[in-house]
């Protein structure tokens, strides 16, 4: 008898052992950043700050994140070296099973890819101002970059100055992914879009020239030199762990500030409309953008004479898995 005791206690430590181990998994982390407070050389918007507090809220609200568990960083504070260490933070805590958001809501803009550390564009892209002639962006490969509110400084000591690259992001992001930890990034900028002027009926977009980012007038003023290492950005696999949400399509810009009572760019806000309404726990991100997507391209068009279709990149996740939960 005193020997059946003996195994059972053992058996029920090890069954509270399972237990607190299968709860430590599928813990849910985010980072929302919104930036309207830029210097007045690049452009201030209006909806990003309450992006990135309705994201969270929402997804507090509906998706089992914890609000300790999550980060909101609003224009001064978010600077390139905020965010990238709030990143490697969370970074930090993930583990198999976790989920980790980024929401970013700001300007975007394009840097040569040949001058970066990783190659991975195959786009040429060719931009003309379409008031003044101007070529802003000459035919060639470019990286898409976030433009946190200091990327006018270069402190990092990067060539790009403080923007931060999509090669860095998904450098970050491979550190989750490699443990098991899906990663889901938002964007709601432009990280490339026609360099038209900036007013599409009184509504903003979210798209900025490296050129005024630098206080150039042309790239040759730059003289930007290539890195002394170069390798290939896909290098570090993602695990089929990295989903991507992005407002606009590669060759549109982003809206930002519909006039409503609260201003938000056009994709969050519809993002969020739809996450809040839906009472489906099987919603995949795939049927998620698929909805967003045609709310936004409608109310772009009809509304205010622009052509923006969100994307939802394929290359990387599996889209067809259920919003923010977590991976097997």
């Amino acid at each position: 008898m005193k020997r059946y005791l003996q195994i059972l206690g053992i058996f029920t430590i090890a069954l509270m052992f399972t237990a607190i181990t299968v709860e430590a998994k599928g813990k849910k982390y985010g980072l929302f950043v919104g930036i309207n407070a830029y210097p007045k050389a690049i452009g201030a918007l209006a909806g990003c700050e309450n992006d990135a507090q309705e994201m969270q809220k929402v997804l507090a609200a509906r998706y089992g994140f914890v609000k300790t568990d999550t980060t909101v960083l609003l224009s001064a504070k978010a600077t390139r070296q905020a965010i990238i260490e709030e990143i490697k933070r969370y970074s930090g805590k993930v583990g198999a099973g976790d989920v980790f958001v980024f929401h970013y809501s700001g300007h975007g803009s394009l840097f040569p890819d040949s001058e970066s550390e990783e190659l991975d564009e195959t786009e040429e892209i060719f931009f003309e101002d379409s008031d003044t002639g101007e070529i802003i962006y000459p035919k060639d490969k470019y990286d898409a970059t976030l433009v946190p509110v200091d990327a006018m400084d270069s402190t990092s000591g990067k060539p790009w100055g403080n923007q931060i690259l999509d090669d860095e992001l998904y450098g970050l992001f491979s550190e989750f992914t490699k443990k098991g930890a899906q990663v889901v990034f938002i964007s709601d900028s432009c990280f490339s879009g026609g360099i038209s002027r900036a007013q599409a009926q009184k509504v903003q977009k979210r798209f900025v020239p490296a050129l005024r980012i630098f206080g150039a007038k042309s790239w040759d003023d730059l003289k930007l030199k290539k890195p002394a290492t170069q390798r290939n950005v896909t290098d570090r696999p993602m695990n089929s762990l990295y989903i991507v949400l992005t407002a606009a399509n590669a060759n549109e810009t982003a809206l930002d500030g519909a006039p409503k009572a609260l201003q938000m760019g056009l994709f969050t806000e519809n993002l969020v409309g739809e996450l809040k309404k839906t009472k489906s726990n099987k919603l995949t991100y795939s049927v998620l953008m698929n909805n967003v997507s045609k709310s936004v391209s409608a109310l772009a068009k009809t509304k205010f004479q622009h052509d923006q279709n969100p994307q939802l990149e394929k290359r990387f996740g599996k889209v067809d898995t259920v919003i923010f939960s977590a991976p097997k």
